[in-house]
């Protein structure tokens, strides 16, 4: 056992208990983490990475093993001693951006002001008067750790926090980690994010719940044929939104303008806040624009008219029902429209979700959360697919699958519009628009 080490895992182990059966999510880990460095702790979703965060920031108790932090043993410790931990030692940031502030109050009345420097160094200085809410999911997810570096605790476990950047904002947030490892903070960060990994000291890999050496098998993928895509089946022209926001007004989308064509394979490319999100919900008839049109070539024009096999819509945030299983949630479309269920056992087979099939949603990784919401959408073979980010909470491997099924869902006739900040969509679409201040080029 090295005297430098901060955190000290010895054959920890965690099972949760719940009403569909026992899950195991960490099996007999060995591991140390260091005071003044970044461990990046990988793996396929669902592996543990996010339990052995929890572990170590003394949210979840484990199941059995040696648990030290700071020369705490807390596999034993009394919930005060816990309390204390998350006070003064660890400090953890949630993969769900939202889920690390207090809803109801500012940016600048999350703590002290102690983050308001640091917000400003994330770019955020303009937005200390804004709530969680209204902030982009990149920008929640800047803010969360500027919070979080803010508590100055020897201690850093960040589940995902690059998922939801650009490259360009996921900068400087590598600059801060490797900055403030240099103060002696420890940083673990579960990540699948390959500029994580390349600035890391040390790098844990799991795989079901333990530690393994090597990489773990990746999924190849077959790039999208560029080809002549058909008739276009979405038009929007000219299309704008703007918010009020207190005596601000903020232009989300100020030129919004594409043609989307039957059984195209297509992205809409841009940084967080580039208005990607907004340009989507506009286009899927959540939101109306302030002007311009948007046309479907379907059964309807307007996109607030047309059923699930027509236009599915994957959100950022998934919108699953947390009172269905996962094989409910993925046949919901399908039982409404009183179609067969046989696409949704396909589907839960390709996504690597059938033998999670009859847990709620709760009780699986975000990333597995996201495969079943996708799978959702694709249940009925819609005419149109708009998806949010459907690959930020995946691993390499599965990144690629999800890739691969769009490509298949596209030769199949279904139009896809994906909005991402993953520069390598331009290997799989075959068209890449890009937007940057609410201009769609």
């Amino acid at each position: 056992m090295s005297r430098e080490a901060l955190a000290v895992c010895r054959r920890l182990s965690k099972t949760y208990v719940t009403p569909s059966g026992g899950i195991e999510a960490l099996h007999a880990v060995d591991a140390d983490f260091h005071a003044g460095e970044i461990t990046a702790v990988v793996g396929p979703s669902g592996s543990g990475k996010s339990t052995l965060l929890r572990a170590l920031a003394g949210l979840d108790r484990p199941t059995s093993g040696y648990l030290s932090v700071s020369g705490a043993d807390l596999a034993a410790a009394p919930p005060g001693q816990l309390r204390r931990h998350r006070r003064a030692v660890a400090t953890y940031v949630s993969q769900r951006a939202s889920d690390n502030f207090v809803p109801h109050v500012t940016m600048r009345e999350q703590d002290d002001g102690a983050s308001v420097p640091l917000l400003g160094e994330f770019g955020l200085g303009r937005r200390l008067d804004a709530k969680p809410v209204e902030l982009s999911g990149g920008e929640q997810a800047r803010a969360a750790f500027a919070l979080a570096l803010a508590r100055r605790t020897p201690l850093v476990l960040a589940d995902e926090p690059t998922a939801e950047l650009d490259r360009a904002s996921a900068a400087a947030l590598l600059t801060a980690l490797r900055d403030h490892a240099g103060t002696g903070v420890a940083f673990v960060v579960a990540t699948h994010d390959e500029d994580v990994i390349a600035v890391a000291d040390r790098v844990v890999r799991l795989d079901r719940g333990r530690v393994v050496t090597g990489d773990v098998p990746h999924v190849s993928v077959r790039n999208a044929a560029p080809g002549v895509a058909g008739a276009a089946v979405v038009t929007a022209r000219g299309v704008a939104k703007s918010y009020r926001r207190r005596a601000e007004r903020v232009e989300a989308v100020v030129d919004g303008t594409l043609d989307l064509g039957r059984g195209e394979l297509a992205a809409l490319l841009g940084r967080s806040g580039s208005g990607k999100s907004t340009m989507l919900a506009l286009l899927a008839g959540l939101q109306s624009p302030d002007r311009g049109e948007i046309r479907f070539a379907l059964s309807a024009t307007d996109p607030s008219l047309l059923p699930w096999r027509e236009l599915a819509f994957l959100p950022q945030r998934f919108g699953l029902l947390p009172e269905l299983s996962i094989r409910e949630n993925v046949e919901y479309p399908a039982r409404l429209a009183g179609a067969s269920m046989d696409r949704a056992e396909v589907l839960l087979e390709r996504f690597g979700i059938a033998e999670l099939a009859d847990r709620p949603p709760q009780e699986t990784s975000i990333g597995q959360q996201q495969r079943t919401a996708l799978a959702r959408a694709l249940v009925l073979e819609p005419a149109v697919l708009l998806a949010d980010e459907p690959t930020s909470h995946q691993d390499a491997g599965w990144r690629d699958a999800v890739w691969q099924l769009l490509v298949e869902a596209a030769e199949s006739g279904t139009s896809c519009l994906i909005a991402t900040h993953e520069e390598a969509v331009a290997q799989f679409a075959t068209r890449v628009w890009q937007i940057d201040s609410g201009v769609v080029e």
